[in-house]
């Protein structure tokens, strides 16, 4: 562990100096003093000040969550992300990062200590509509997370809603904070790499999320979108949002009158209102997932509100994904090339999905995980397949690889997990598998029926056209550049520095060798022309220095040549 300056100087703009300070010291209390050393961060403290260091024995992904709950919102809401990229992060870091609770008290109605309150961000967002809008508005939130909170309300014609409104400067505090992170990031990029993940691809990625999570409207058009989706089912359904009235800081969408299914008292239900809703909430998924492409990729039972019948109201559409038919055209050729064992097959689309360079089909080592996963499950037929635990496990070799997938396949494999563990504590007797298999048989059969074998000719015949078209174009374009002598070689090459590093090594040995054997053999002629007059004189103590001079370049090269440094 490295705790040499970093050579670049990392200038933040003021507001972000100042948090940095904050972070400093916070890092200091935490045992990270050879992190604070190793990025300069001391210069952001006050001379002479000092933090007691706490917790040093505990594990570091103790001490990174106990961290990141200490630095406040956004750094929680960054581990929570990443508590659901198992690609980006390693297994015992996400036990450690999905025990974070955002424990946020809201932010107060009124301003306070020059700090804008919740009233003056809603006045801000509607003027003088305020009152024309809002015939009632309770200034207590009802619930508060770490970028939002929400309150209840009554619009000026009767409807109940719910206003989820974005924390006062929340906004900048996730600027700072993830200009900060970067900052550090590059500042100590030795003392991360021990972490066994690449930290500047999680700031990346917990950036783009937190962007989404900053912005109200994504999650209003989201909500909007889903609830068209199953505006026609009488089973599930997404709260009414109201686009007139909603802004990137505010969301107002109707109060769903129901229980949430995490207070809910399942001992008084019985086992078929048990089945409904799991079968409910499958349903909602698997559909989202497997048939339509865009899904919610949170359905835990915080987020599903129970109404009567077993209706289920999914809410807090923050965290979506979507699945483009590429996509779930592989994610169906690995689930029969798991249940053909077809390893060729599941190795390809592992190189497709992770974007990989050709000759890992060839990956002995590659080829052996894959195999062993295939092995493990042994899914001979749908109804045995058990597709969310599949995909994590199969996520993990490509981890243990240093493959990465897009975020959405993430997401996918959260999404149905986390569904099929609310439908295994709801009723656990639920055959789950067997109730999707509808799903699994029609995308199986969009790929391997008649009608998918007829669409798949028709594109080839299609592409086989598009290609006989271009080609005499193309032919002719490649020629054009020959005549005129713009044709461009590009090479990408992988080892060469090391091997230019070792001729231009080589060729200073033979140069040093060279003048080395001229200072000998000058020396030699000195001391033979000298002597041609029987008496030594002025030639010989020449010749003697140009040995001495001869002597010290080897030995000068020679030290170099071992030397770490050089």
């Amino acid at each position: 562990m490295s705790t040499t300056k970093p050579s670049t100087v990392w200038k933040p703009r003021l507001q972000t100096a100042v948090r940095a300070a904050e972070v400093t010291r916070i890092l200091l209390g935490f045992g990270f003093g050879e992190l604070v050393q190793a990025g300069g961060l001391g210069r952001f403290l006050d001379r002479g000040e000092k933090a007691e260091a706490k917790r040093r024995s505990e594990p570091i992904q103790v001490r990174v969550r106990l961290l990141l709950e200490a630095l406040g919102p956004t750094f929680v809401k960054a581990g929570q992300i990443l508590s659901t990229r198992p690609d980006l992060v390693p297994p015992e870091w996400i036990r450690e990062l999905a025990k974070l609770q955002s424990k946020v008290p809201p932010d107060p109605w009124e301003d306070t200590d020059g700090e804008d309150g919740v009233r003056t961000l809603l006045d801000q967002q509607y003027g003088e509509r305020f009152e024309q809008v809002f015939a009632t508005f309770e200034p207590e939130a009802i619930a508060a997370g770490s970028m939002a909170q929400v309150h209840r309300a009554r619009l000026v014609q009767g409807d109940d809603v719910v206003v989820k409104v974005l924390r006062p400067g929340i906004r900048d505090l996730v600027t700072s904070d993830v200009e900060l992170a970067r900052g550090l990031a590059r500042l100590t990029q030795h003392y991360f790499s021990n972490l066994g993940f690449d930290v500047e691809a999680v700031i990346d990625e917990f950036s783009r999320q937190l962007t989404r999570e900053t912005d109200l409207g994504i999650e209003a058009a989201s909500t909007a979108r889903m609830r068209r989706d199953f505006e026609d089912d009488d089973e599930i359904s997404f709260p009414r949002t109201y686009p007139a009235l909603s802004t990137r800081d505010v969301l107002v969408m109707e109060e769903v009158h129901g229980t949430l299914l995490a207070d809910l008292d399942l001992t008084k239900l019985d086992r078929e209102q048990r089945t409904r809703l799991a079968r409910h909430g499958a349903d909602m998924v698997f559909r989202q997932c497997l048939k339509l492409g865009f899904f919610h990729a949170d359905p835990h039972p915080g987020n599903i509100f129970v109404l009567p019948g077993e209706k289920l109201v999914f809410i807090d559409c923050g965290m979506t994904g979507m699945l483009d038919p590429g996509t779930t055209q592989l994610l169906t050729r690995f689930a029969h090339g798991v249940m053909q064992r077809d390893l060729d097959e599941v190795v390809r689309v592992a190189q497709r999905l992770g974007d990989a360079d050709g000759r890992l089909v060839d990956d002995r080592a590659f080829r052996s995980d894959v195999w062993q996963l295939i092995d493990r499950f042994e899914a001979s037929s749908i109804e045995s397949l058990q597709f969310g635990a599949l995909l994590n496990d199969f996520f993990e070799v490509l981890r243990r690889h240093d493959l990465r997938v897009p975020a959405d396949i993430v997401y996918l494999i959260k999404a149905l997990t986390t569904i099929e563990g609310v439908a295994e504590t709801v009723a656990p007797e639920f055959d789950l598998m067997a109730h999707v298999r509808p799903y699994f048989v029609e995308l199986m059969g969009r790929r391997y029926g008649l009608r998918g074998a007829r669409q798949r000719m028709v594109d080839a015949l299609f592409a086989y056209g598009d290609l006989v078209e271009e080609l005499p174009r193309q032919i002719a374009d490649f020629f054009r550049a020959v005549r005129k002598r713009q044709l461009h070689l590009q090479v990408d090459h992988s080892g060469l520095e090391r091997f230019t590093a070792e001729v231009e090594r080589a060729s200073m040995n033979i140069s040093w060798a060279l003048v080395v054997a001229a200072l000998v053999v000058g020396a030699a002629v000195l001391i033979l022309a000298d002597n041609l007059d029987g008496d030594p004189s002025t030639l010989t103590t020449m010749a003697n220095w140009t040995f001495v001079a001869a002597m010290l370049a080897g030995v000068w090269r020679l030290l170099r040549f071992r030397m770490p440094w050089k």
